[in-house]
């Protein structure tokens, strides 16, 4: 219990001028020793009588004093005063008030005999909210909640916020109270996004909080380190790493051999091939379930791949040995493929023109390879210089100095013309101009030579196997330079046969 000081505020009674065990009326020695009891029994009756008037006005005192109780600093202080409010009263008792104290009733109020005052100290409490400066209060508290209330902070007792000391625990004066306030955490993680509010310092401690299991090789943005401060979103991907086998076709190559056995252009396939098989194994890394990384770990042979040997005929067959005759002789064949086609035809017809066979565009006959063979070149022709426009085989001939120097393909015209007979060149135009019959939009005619009116043997970029011109005789541009640089005004052109 508090002490009781009873500090009182009446007039004190004077003390007893007496000495101990010395009763009035005995002798007190003069200072030359006689007696002096006469004198002392007349002084008597007046101290009496000063005793008695000083105690009545003690006692009218006393009665007109307050009985007052004062409870402070864990003491109670009893005293009898004349203040007229509380402020006198604990002035009376040196009990200094603080601007935070509180007084009840208030140092106004006025005084009356039974009187209780109570003085409350105020204390100084520091509040620490995360991420906000140290507030300190200083007013009368008993618990953590009032501390918060007179802040301002009241709020903080009906909120998600970590309050410690608890809100009921009592405060002393120099107490420090940490209130702690949740984190707005978001969290994206295997298709779902949780919402919630952490106290956990960090990211990891978030999902921690939130259950959600990181493994080692997952992606976590922020890093789980990360200090959580503010809201903040945190994205977890999944990583996984598996092993893949992936089995491969190795494609089999192809050997070809050349072989008497077939002759050219022909094939057969001696061994037929076969893919190999080779087998790998693969370390996949999937985030999410997508994949973002394929390392190659391993890799087998299962099977060796077998090559396709194709057997080519070296042997030459006869349309092929045929258009390589003609094309060695100076006949206009064309490509050495073993094709008997149209061109192939023209080289044979004009061979047979010069050679002395019967003429005709017929594919290869029976006994003509042989007679190709034994054929040395181009046989001889008519002394002097000229050419022969052959329409049946569709070629011109140029001779000079008694032999057949050039066969050049041609197209002649399509409606029969040039007529067959004999003609001279009777004028030339060197370079590329234009028909003056059958004018085009580009030139059509290279190094003309004119041998009946306006018919010519010219160049042109189209000379097909068959007659297409209008009238003229088509040649190869290559055939045309030969042609205008070898022949001249007054040389004979010779048309014959027809298509």
């Amino acid at each position: 219990m508090p002490a009781t000081v009873d500090r009182t505020g009446t007039v004190p009674l004077p003390r007893n001028r007496w000495s101990a065990g010395q009763a009035p009326g005995t002798p007190t020695p003069d200072r030359d020793g006689a007696t002096r009891t006469r004198r002392a029994r007349r002084a008597l009756p007046l101290v009496a009588l000063v005793l008695l008037l000083v105690g009545a006005a003690g006692a009218a005192l006393y009665v007109a004093s307050s009985a007052v109780e004062v409870q402070v600093d864990g003491e109670v202080l009893t005293t009898r005063t004349f203040a007229a409010d509380v402020a006198g009263v604990l002035d009376r008792l040196d009990v200094e008030v603080g601007d935070a104290d509180r007084v009840e009733p208030t140092l106004d109020a006025p005084v009356e005999d039974g009187l209780r005052i109570v003085v409350l100290r105020a204390r100084s409490v520091e509040v620490d909210i995360e991420g906000r400066p140290t507030l300190t209060v200083v007013a009368v508290v008993d618990t953590v909640a009032d501390v918060l209330r007179e802040a301002g902070l009241g709020d903080l007792l009906t909120r998600e916020a970590r309050i410690d000391p608890a809100p009921d625990e009592p405060i002393a004066d120099g107490g420090r109270i940490v209130v702690t306030l949740p984190v707005a955490v978001t969290i994206a993680v295997d298709g779902e996004v949780l919402r919630f509010q952490t106290y956990a310092d960090t990211v990891g401690g978030a999902l921690a909080d939130a259950d959600v299991t990181v493994g080692d090789r997952d992606l976590v943005d922020p890093a789980p380190d990360h200090a959580l401060d503010r809201a903040t979103d945190i994205t977890v991907q999944r990583v996984e790493v598996v092993e893949e086998v992936v089995e491969v076709a190795i494609e089999h190559g192809e050997v070809r051999r050349d072989t008497d056995e077939l002759v050219e252009g022909e094939t057969r396939v001696e061994t037929a091939g076969q893919d190999g098989l080779r087998r790998e194994t693969y370390e996949v890394t999937r985030v999410d379930g997508e994949e973002t990384e394929r390392e190659l770990v391993a890799e087998e042979i299962v099977r060796e791949p077998i090559e396709r040997v194709v057997l080519v005929g070296a042997a030459p067959g006869p349309v092929r040995e045929a258009q390589r005759l003609l094309t060695d002789l100076g006949y206009p064949a064309g490509p050495v493929d073993g094709i008997d086609g149209p061109q192939t035809r023209r080289g044979l017809c004009a061979w047979r023109r010069l050679e002395g066979h019967p003429v005709s565009r017929q594919p290869l006959q029976p006994g003509e390879l042989e007679a190709l063979r034994a054929t040395t070149g181009l046989p001889a022709a008519p002394a002097g210089r000229g050419v022969t426009v052959d329409k049946t085989c569709q070629v011109v001939y140029y001779r000079q100095d008694g032999g057949w120097r050039f066969v050049h393909e041609a197209s002649t015209g399509a409606g029969g013309l040039p007529r067959t007979g004999s003609y001279v060149i009777g004028r030339t135009q060197e370079g590329w101009h234009t028909s003056t019959l059958y004018p085009a939009p580009a030139p059509n005619m290279y190094n003309s030579l004119f041998f009946h009116g306006a018919i010519a043997i010219h160049g042109s970029n189209d000379v097909p196997t068959y007659p297409a011109s209008a009238g003229c005789v088509r040649v190869t541009p290559t055939a045309a330079d030969q042609l205008f640089a070898d022949l001249r005004v007054g040389d004979p052109v010779l048309v014959i046969g027809a298509y």
